[in-house]
């Protein structure tokens, strides 16, 4: 059996959803062990996400930010990880994940598969220095022998700038996991419920989902942010936002499901799982043009594409308007997920880069 060290230094969010996915899907073909770091918005049930082989190891000195000392220790770690594992590849999870494991083994002594979910040079909470500071380090670590998995096509297409072999393989979903939740769908009357995912941080972009919030006072609206964080200063939330604090991930899909639309205001992504979980319980949905977001929302189908708070509130005036449509967007939402991002369409496609690694490195 094919022995796989995921590395995450991220465990929270996304992350932990695709590489739970991951290895529920491969339970019994592929053997897993995750190392992973630990930051303060990590779910409380992160592990009772993964099947029961599974092995899970703390990453210590593992940290989001650039720390000489702490990623000399990260490296050690790892390299003391994986004499004590003697895994068959590295799969790691995230830029930081990333440059430390290819930093850690770079010339291929041990395979290295590298997954961003969303480029650290895309980050809009550094400046334009930082930014091609962070652009500059994949592309000299792209010159290492390895493989970068993009999670969407935008993220392949980034991928294919700064390294030298790179696939697609999108983020996936398992139908499954949402069958009780979308029981509790609401009817299509009654007041507009809008959903947002994700930790309060300046990738979500929450000062942008309560300009909405606040744009939309006199609507009978209900905005829902699932998650937690510290809220940024300069306005006070609006009456018309509840935020819900971390949830276990049965809760966060009911809250979700509960809602009319998903609305995603992110500043970066790489191809995000919680909007591909809000379009898979049937939520139309409202998305800044980020990275992903531009591949899951087909304007006018399953949503629109905005950029300004005014954008968005007309949009969810358009949907609250015309609620056929809005029950139809929410249906050619479920089904974009059920063609092209569900397990049974994407793990094999996992499971075949684990099993011909080489093949994938010489002719990507």
């Amino acid at each position: 059996m094919i022995k796989v060290l995921h590395v995450v230094e991220a465990f929270s969010g996304g992350i932990v959803q695709s590489v739970a996915n991951l290895c529920r899907a491969l339970d019994g073909e592929v053997s897993f062990t995750v190392l992973h770091g630990r930051r303060p918005d990590a779910p409380d049930d992160a592990q009772a996400q993964f099947p029961g082989g599974v092995v899970f190891l703390p990453w210590t000195a593992a940290v989001r930010e650039i720390a000489p000392n702490r990623d000399r220790r990260a490296i050690a770690e790892l390299h003391a990880v994986v004499d004590r594992v003697r895994p068959d590849i590295i799969h790691a999870h995230s830029s930081k994940a990333g440059a430390l494991a290819r930093l850690a083994f770079p010339f291929g002594r041990i395979p290295v598969i590298y997954s961003p979910r969303g480029y650290a040079f895309l980050r809009r909470d550094k400046g334009p220095a930082g930014r091609a500071a962070f652009w500059m380090i994949e592309r000299l670590l792209g010159c290492l022998p390895h493989v970068t998995v993009g999670c969407g096509l935008g993220e392949y297409g980034l991928a294919r700038q700064v390294g030298r072999c790179a696939v697609l393989i999108p983020n996936m979903i398992n139908p499954g996991d949402f069958a009780e939740a979308a029981r509790l769908r609401p009817a299509s009357a009654g007041p507009l419920r809008i959903a947002m995912a994700g930790g309060i941080r300046p990738q979500k972009n929450f000062p942008l989902f309560r300009d909405i919030a606040d744009a939309a006072r006199d609507r009978d609206w209900h905005f829902l942010w699932i998650g937690d964080g510290e809220i940024p200063g300069g306005a006070a939330v609006p009456p018309n936002v509840e935020i819900t604090g971390w949830l276990k991930r049965a809760e966060v899909l009911r809250a979700m499901a509960g809602c009319h639309v998903f609305m995603q205001t992110s500043l970066w992504e790489g191809l995000p799982v919680a909007l591909l979980e809000g379009m898979a319980l049937g939520l139309a949905v409202l998305a800044r043009p980020a990275v992903g977001n531009t591949e899951l929302v087909v304007e006018g189908v399953n949503g629109f594409l905005c950029v300004e708070a005014a954008d968005f509130v007309a949009a969810l005036d358009r949907l609250d308007r015309d609620r056929e449509s809005l029950a139809g967007m929410g249906a050619a939402a479920r089904r974009l997920v059920d063609q092209h991002h569900t397990v049974d369409r994407i793990a094999l496609r996992w499971l075949s880069l684990y099993r011909h690694y080489g093949r994938y490195r010489r002719h990507g």
